[in-house]
């Protein structure tokens, strides 16, 4: 695995936590690798602010003493993160989604365009993110931009096509 931007996807933290309910445990030890090379081969990691609203609401469905060691260990990282900016994710605003008009105009493109090729709003996010930084790569990192999802609908529109993606054990 060589140096790359990766943009996270929630199916993929949801493995990363392992939260219950919405990671399958044949997944987990593969993605963690994933991670652990990304991190020794120095790749950027974004996490697009939506992603963070969505494993929250995740881990607020876990049961018990679990859910808030889950939310405790999230929160930390997220904070981490926002203050050392890339320790061990970079949160990014998603700036398709930053003023009141470009909301509306990117749900219009969701109604019309993403949510027909199976796509949230969240993953919609993702994607708007990954397209951003594969546009910006050019002048600034020249690095190949993935997403790392299980989703499928979202990977078909990775701007950079990775080698030997992991979607996910059936």
């Amino acid at each position: 695995m060589k140096q790359c931007i990766y943009v996270i996807d929630t199916s993929y933290l949801d493995e990363y936590y392992q939260i219950y309910g919405y990671c399958d445990k044949k997944n987990i030890s593969e993605i963690k690798k994933r991670f652990k090379k990304a991190e020794k081969n120095k790749s950027r990691l974004y996490v697009p602010v939506p992603v963070i609203f969505e494993i929250a609401n995740h881990i607020a469905h876990v049961r018990g003493s679990q859910c808030y060691e889950l939310a405790e260990t999230f929160r930390k990282d997220i904070e981490k993160s926002c203050s050392v900016h890339s320790s061990p994710f970079i949160v990014v605003p998603c700036k398709e989604f930053e003023s009141i008009q470009l909301l509306i105009n990117n749900l219009i493109q969701f109604s019309k365009k993403y949510v027909q090729q199976g796509l949230g709003l969240t993953d919609t996010a993702v994607y708007l993110q990954a397209k951003q930084l594969s546009e910006d790569k050019k002048n600034v990192f020249n690095l190949p931009v993935h997403i790392w999802t299980k989703d499928r609908s979202l990977k078909a529109l990775e701007p950079d096509r990775e080698e030997n993606p992991f979607m996910g054990l059936k």
